[in-house]
């Protein structure tokens, strides 16, 4: 991947990743389906509690990278955000059993895609 493409397509690269992040309003609306259906979970309220904060910080990681799409001076600070964000749970998901469930293993490489991009777009600064 050269990080000259990803520069010059970043508002497209910010809209399209900050939508898939947003999409994880989805355990905010849904904590008992999510928990069940991703993580095999039994709930609990603590992890329904837990569950819902998450989906909402998710969608909010994802508006604020859509938002800074149409506003440039955002961008470094919200792609920094994001990919600590998404870092953490690569870094949670592969130090865990929770590598070994298919959906979640599916969504911690494609939050390692991200931050890959987030890196060169970075790097290209």
């Amino acid at each position: 991947m050269n990080h000259d493409l990803i520069t010059s397509n970043i508002e497209t690269v910010l809209i399209v990743t900050g939508a898939l992040t947003a999409v994880g309003l989805a355990p905010f609306v849904t904590p008992s389906w999510v928990l069940r259906h991703t993580f095999g979970e039994v709930q609990s309220p603590a992890s329904i509690t837990l569950a819902r904060h998450w989906g909402l910080l998710l969608f909010c990681v994802g508006a604020l990278l859509v938002y800074s799409a149409f506003h440039p001076q955002l961008r470094a600070p919200a792609v920094v955000l994001a990919s600590v964000e998404k870092v953490g749970f690569v870094v949670c998901v592969l130090g865990t059993s929770l590598r070994k469930r298919p959906i979640v293993a599916m969504m911690a490489a494609a939050d390692a895609v991200m931050v890959l991009l987030y890196v060169l777009y970075l790097a290209g600064l």
